[in-house]
């Protein structure tokens, strides 16, 4: 995520299709969307792998972390989880995709660690070579622009934490450019390039309509 640089787009997303087979639950306080990667709503993870519960069918996004978050930050929840999964998916079983906590991405070369030990294993390994141009994390919250705002890299690869921040940057983006909402959007991605960040913000308020019309 990268409110001052830009970056080409790392997923392109079938937005035509129609979603089907979705399953919800919850892992550690994280709301979990999955479906077949062609209908394009996803999963959200969390850092407690040991615990799930089953939700109803009928559970809505507002009434997850999710719409919390996005309510002290008066977003969408819709758009926020939209955001997330095009900017750190991950390719699950069974055709699932979904938003990956552990997601790091450095100069376009984009990693997906299995688990929050290698990933903090692998972001101290690029810090080392002197890497500072990092996106980490379900919202990929950029270590150059934003690490000023954990005490340590490594506490953006706490979900809640991550998601905290990127949903901060992602209102100061949309308020940035009021009465333009797929601007805004847009600018979370790319500050400076307006066509790219148009592109972007268009791209999610699709795919946030496509999840808004089953959740």
């Amino acid at each position: 995520m990268f409110i001052v640089p830009s970056k080409n787009l790392k997923h392109k997303f079938p937005f035509q299709n129609v979603v089907k087979h979705l399953r919800i639950g919850m892992m550690g306080g994280f709301c979990i969307i999955s479906q077949p990667m062609e209908s394009m709503a996803a999963d959200s993870i969390q850092a407690n792998d040991n615990s799930q519960q089953s939700l109803a069918s009928n559970t809505k996004l507002q009434n997850t972390l999710w719409g919390r978050v996005a309510r002290r930050h008066r977003i969408d929840p819709y758009i926020l989880y939209a955001v997330a999964l095009t900017e750190s998916r991950k390719n699950g079983e069974q055709n699932r995709v979904m938003p990956w906590p552990w997601a790091i991405n450095n100069a376009g070369n984009a990693y997906i660690p299995g688990s929050q030990q290698e990933a903090k294993a692998l972001l101290y390994q690029l810090m080392d070579h002197g890497k500072r141009n990092i996106d980490i994390g379900i919202m990929q919250v950029n270590l150059r622009w934003h690490g000023h705002r954990v005490a340590k890299p490594e506490q953006l690869l706490i979900p809640s934490t991550n998601l905290e921040i990127g949903a901060s940057v992602l209102s100061e983006a949309i308020q940035s450019a009021p009465g333009n909402l797929a601007h805004g959007i847009g600018r979370y991605y790319s500050w400076k390039n307006e066509p790219a960040a148009i592109q972007y913000g268009r791209k999610v308020i699709a795919l946030a309509n496509q999840i808004r019309a089953i959740l």
